[in-house]
């Protein structure tokens, strides 16, 4: 793992969130491709050893008997009991200084029977059946997934089959056995992918402070593989992860718009944001103005806004009142403006989404100004924008 760091650190380094996101979904496929190549390395090796084992042990057997036949009876003991490349090669040192006192001329034919070069002292691995090294690969691996006593009756078994002298039950056993662990290893396989899925759903529910107890414990009942529907399940969390996203995204919005209003001079109070959630619309007058309001709504995530003149909605309106109002109102876009830019600095997408210029229409009249505690009117809006934050959908 710390050479896969290093590997990686090789890649630039992000300076923004959608490079960050990026740069976190590269070193996962990173370390997923990492992984699969040390499972490849891990599955080689073992079956190399194990072939290696099998050979050993063969080696060793028939040297034995040899040595047996030879009337080496403690070097056939000896040898049996710790078999290695090493008590191989004096073992058949013994064997050859025996049989050359004896005068056997076949020493040399004996020792390519058994693949022993004991010059060098290495042991060369005999010819290996295809069918039984593919089921030799597939139980490795079974054991790197699983090592229950399940497997390890499977591995007994496919090692009793060394002695087997019939060709024809030898290749039923191995079609049986074969058969056994490639059905094992589709339930092991099935059995991992779900817990990768209910892994992966129980990691989207846990970046929420609180996420539904009925979910969470849903996934652990499909972890002791009683649930129903995985499915179901799957579709319960993405639909609860993108309402609680939008919900929060949609209170930091509020919340930085608000911050924004109060630092232009608008009177927000205490509970606005409640009010704005709660009653769909709130308003806002910057401090000494009875005058005039700013009308704030949510609909449907977008952001309408309004200014409100408060008076008596039958009066006519004269020239020097309309210039007024388009005063007020060019006020505002200036206020929208910036509003806008704090909501991008603070990492949202903000846009507007339509818009009408100051003076184009008239004002709405309110007959009096409400209670900014609890503003729950609506309005008609004036100009719209949506804002989003960056990495929730």
């Amino acid at each position: 793992m710390t050479a896969m760091d290093r590997r990686f650190e090789k890649i630039q380094e992000a300076d923004s969130l959608e490079d960050l996101q990026r740069r976190g979904e590269q070193q996962l496929q990173f370390m997923t491709s990492e992984l699969d190549q040390l499972r490849e390395q891990m599955n080689t090796a073992i079956t190399e050893v194990r072939q290696r084992s099998r050979s050993m042990r063969a080696a060793a057997n028939d040297l034995a008997a040899r040595l047996q036949a030879a009337g080496l009876v403690e070097e056939s003991r000896l040898l049996l009991q710790a078999p290695s490349a090493a008590g191989l090669e004096l073992a058949t040192q013994q064997l050859g200084r025996k049989l050359r006192n004896q005068g056997d001329q076949d020493f040399r034919q004996a020792l390519s029977d058994l693949a022993i070069d004991a010059s060098p002292g290495r042991l060369e691995l005999k010819a290996v059946d295809p069918e039984r090294e593919r089921i030799e690969k597939l139980l490795v691996q079974l054991e790197l997934l699983d090592d229950s006593s399940e497997t390890t009756g499977l591995r007994s078994r496919l090692e009793a089959l060394d002695g087997e002298q019939d060709l024809r039950k030898l290749r039923l056993l191995l079609d049986s056995l074969s058969l056994e662990l490639s059905q094992t290893l589709q339930l092991r396989a099935r059995k991992a992918k779900r817990l990768e899925i209910l892994d992966e759903l129980e990691a989207r529910l846990s970046v929420f402070n609180s996420a539904p107890v009925g979910l969470k414990s849903a996934i652990s009942t499909h972890r002791d593989e009683q649930g129903a529907s995985l499915t179901e399940l799957q579709k319960a969390v993405d639909t609860w992860c993108e309402q609680e996203a939008l919900r929060l995204d949609g209170e930091r919005v509020r919340s930085v718009v608000l911050d924004s209003l109060r630092e232009l001079g608008y009177d927000v109070r205490e509970g606005m944001t409640t009010a704005w959630v709660e009653g769909g619309s709130i308003v806002v007058q910057k401090a000494g103005s009875s005058e005039y309001g700013v009308e704030l709504q949510d609909v449907d995530g977008r952001m309408r806004t309004e200014v409100v003149r408060f008076g008596d909605p039958g009066a006519p309106v004269t020239e020097q009142q309309h210039q007024r109002d388009t005063e007020i109102e060019q006020q505002w876009c200036t206020a929208h403006a910036q509003t806008l830019e704090n909501l991008r600095k603070q990492g949202m997408e903000a846009k507007i989404m339509a818009k009408r210029e100051p003076g184009e229409i008239p004002l709405a009249v309110r007959l009096t100004a409400p209670d900014r505690s609890d503003a729950s009117k609506r309005g008609a809006d004036r100009s719209a924008g949506t804002v989003r934050e960056q990495g929730l959908t």
